[in-house]
């Protein structure tokens, strides 16, 4: 699967998954990040889902401050390799 269509799809996995809207950017250095806010009132199932779809991603993590949270994912460029 082709990095932006990869991106895309964790992107639609993520909203799904966090009830919020996540959006997609492209990195400067190359790749994807996707992002999406998360409820402070996301359930155990819900959470768990959330973990599933970051499992896909090159990088994944958390960012929190006292008003909001929000998790992102990294997608790197697949780079054909010569044979």
């Amino acid at each position: 699967m082709r990095a932006h269509t990869k991106a895309f799809d964790l992107a639609v996995r993520l909203a799904v998954a966090a009830g919020t809207r996540a959006r997609v950017r492209c990195r400067r250095e190359g790749g994807f990040l996707v992002e999406a806010a998360v409820p402070g009132d996301l359930g155990d199932e819900a959470h768990r889902a959330v973990l599933a779809v970051l499992a896909g991603a090159d990088r994944y993590g958390h960012r929190y401050t006292d008003t909001a949270q929000a998790v992102w994912a990294e997608l790197d460029d697949e780079r054909e390799q010569p044979q």
